[in-house]
C-alpha cells in the first residue's frame, strides 16, 4: 500500500496545484466562466469513456501496469500541455489528456486497495481519500503561492517536475498478476456489458450522481471563480484557502474513520452542508467559516461514498469495470453540472448553483444511509 499512497500523493499534489491554477490562469486570459465551464467539462467525458476501457483492461490483465503505462505518462503530458498552451483550444486538449491521467488512477485504484488490503476494504479506501486530500492541499497552496510569486509558467513547470516522479513508484509497483496477458477485444467488450447488475448495484449509481452534482462544479469551478471575482481574493489567500479546505476535510476523513455511518451523522453533515450553501453566495468576511464547513461536510461524506461502492463491488471478480459502471452517471453529472453550472453563474448568479450543491449532498447521504441498512 505505500507504493499505492505515495503515487495517490503525487498525483494529487499535481491534481491539486492544476484544479487552482487552469480555471485562474483562464480567468487571467480573459476567458469568461461559461467558456471556462466548457473546458473543464471535457474532463469528465474523457474520463467516462476511458476509465470503462481501462477498468476492462485492468480486470483482464491485471490493475498494476496501469499506473506505469497510462497514468504516469498522461500525468507528465498534460502538464507540459497546459505549460505550452496558448489558446482555449489548447487548453481542451490538456483537459483532455488529463482526463487519461484520472482515468487511468481511477480505473484501477480502488481495485489495488481491496487486494491489497482485504477485510478492511472500506476504512483503507476512506484512508486514501484523506492521503488525496491532504496532497491537494499541498497541490493547492504551492499553486497559489507560486502563481503569486513567481507566476503562471513557473508553478506550472513544478508540476511537471512532481508528474515526473510518479514514474519511480508506479515502475516499483508493477508486477506480474496471474492474468490472461493477451489483450482480446471479445473478451473486452464482453466486461463492459452492463447487464447482469442487480437493482441496487444502479441505485448506488444514482446514489453517487447526487454526490458528484454535490461537489464537483463547487469545487472545480464556482469556489475559484467566486473567491476571484467575488470577493476579490489575490492568488495566495486562494491558494491557501483550498489548502486549509483539503486538510480539514482530511482531518474529518481520518478522524471518522472508527465512528459508525449511522442517522445522526446524516443529519449533522446535511444540516451542514445546507447551511453553508445556502448562505455561501451573500457571505463576505465570514465566507471562511462556510467554506471550511463545507470541508467538514466533504470529509463526513466520504465514509458513506466509499461503503456504498465497497458494498456493492468488492467480491465481485470484474471489479474494476464494475466501479467503472458505477460511475458512468456520476461523469455525466459532472459535465453537464460544469457545463451548466458556467453559465448560470455568470448570467444568473452563484446563489442557485451553491444552494443546488447543498441539496444535492443532503440527498445523497439520506440515499447512501437507505443502502448501507439494506440486507
Amino acid at each position: 500500500m505505500k507504493r499505492v499512497t505515495a503515487i495517490t500523493f503525487l498525483n494529487y499534489f499535481v491534481s491539486g496545484g492544476l484544479t487552482l491554477t487552469i480555471p485562474l490562469l483562464l480567468l487571467n486570459r480573459n476567458v469568461d466562466l461559461a467558456e471556462i465551464g466548457v473546458v473543464i467539462s471535457v474532463l469528465p467525458l474523457v474520463f467516462l469513456l476511458a476509465r470503462l476501457l481501462f477498468s476492462a483492461l485492468a480486470d483482464q490483465i491485471g490493475w498494476s501496469p496501469l499506473f506505469a503505462l497510462f497514468n504516469w505518462p498522461a500525468t507528465f503530458f498534460s502538464a507540459v500541455i497546459y505549460f505550452l498552451a496558448n489558446s482555449v483550444p489548447a487548453f481542451l486538449v490538456g483537459k483532455t489528456v488529463e482526463g487519461v491521467k484520472e482515468s487511468a488512477y481511477w480505473a484501477v485504484k480502488r481495485t489495488a486497495i481491496f487486494s491489497l488490503s482485504p477485510k478492511h476494504e472500506e476504512k483503507e479506501a476512506t484512508r486514501i481519500n484523506a492521503v488525496i486530500w491532504v496532497a491537494t492541499a499541498v497541490g493547492s497552496a504551492v499553486a497559489g503561492i507560486g502563481i503569486a510569486y513567481v507566476g503562471f509558467s513557473s508553478t506550472l513547470g513544478i508540476m511537471i517536475v512532481a508528474s515526473a516522479v510518479i514514474g519511480i513508484p508506479a515502475a516499483m509497483l508493477w508486477r506480474t498478476e496471474k492474468r490472461d496477458s493477451k489483450l482480446r477485444i471479445s473478451r473486452l467488450m464482453a466486461l463492459l456489458d452492463p447487464r447482469g447488475r442487480d437493482r441496487v448495484f444502479w441505485l448506488v449509481s444514482v446514489i453517487m450522481f447526487f454526490y458528484s452534482l454535490a461537489t464537483y462544479p463547487l469545487v472545480t469551478l464556482l469556489l475559484p471563480a467566486f473567491m476571484d471575482q467575488q470577493l476579490r481574493y489575490d492568488y495566495v489567500s486562494i491558494g491557501l484557502a483550498f489548502m486549509l479546505y483539503n486538510l480539514v476535510a482530511s482531518i474529518v476523513t481520518f478522524v471518522t474513520l472508527k465512528t459508525s455511518l449511522g442517522f445522526g451523522r446524516v443529519v449533522v453533515q446535511s444540516i451542514l452542508a445546507l447551511f453553508a450553501t445556502f448562505l455561501l453566495a451573500g457571505s463576505g468576511f465570514y465566507f471562511p467559516a462556510l467554506f471550511l464547513a463545507l470541508a467538514v461536510t466533504r470529509g463526513l461524506g466520504i465514509g458513506f461514498f466509499e461503503s456504498i461502492i465497497a458494498k456493492v463491488s468488492k467480491n465481485r471478480q470484474t471489479v474494476s469495470v464494475d466501479i467503472g459502471l458505477l460511475h458512468v452517471p456520476t461523469r455525466f453529472a459532472e459535465f453537464a453540472s460544469v457545463l451548466s453550472a458556467g453559465f448560470i453563474a455568470q448570467f444568473i448568479g452563484y446563489e442557485p448553483v451553491f444552494a443546488a450543491s447543498g441539496i444535492f449532498f443532503a440527498v445523497f447521504s439520506v440515499l447512501s444511509l437507505y443502502i448501507l441498512k439494506l440486507r
